[in-house]
């Protein structure tokens, strides 16, 4: 058997459909095991409660104090 025989019969090998199907279909199977072997599962996410709209502002009242919001509590002599 000579080098052009050898080609010849080794093309007629990989372009054989059922060879190509073969082919293609081991190597997506070993593609998904990869895939779940790599596979990891993401933590889960704990749920956010929905917060209620606060309640509308009261108005403010006179006699507050000043900037330290003080009163009679922070006036201690």
């Amino acid at each position: 058997m000579n080098f052009s025989n050898f080609i010849s019969v080794f093309l007629k090998i990989l372009t054989n459909k059922t060879v190509i199907i073969t082919t293609v279909l081991v190597f997506l199977y070993i593609d998904f095991i990869c895939y779940v072997a790599r596979y990891r599962k993401k933590p889960p996410r704990p749920k956010v409660k929905k917060v209620a709209a606060p309640a509308p502002a009261a108005a403010p009242a006179e006699d507050e104090g000043g900037e330290d919001g003080g009163g009679e509590e922070s006036a201690e002599d």
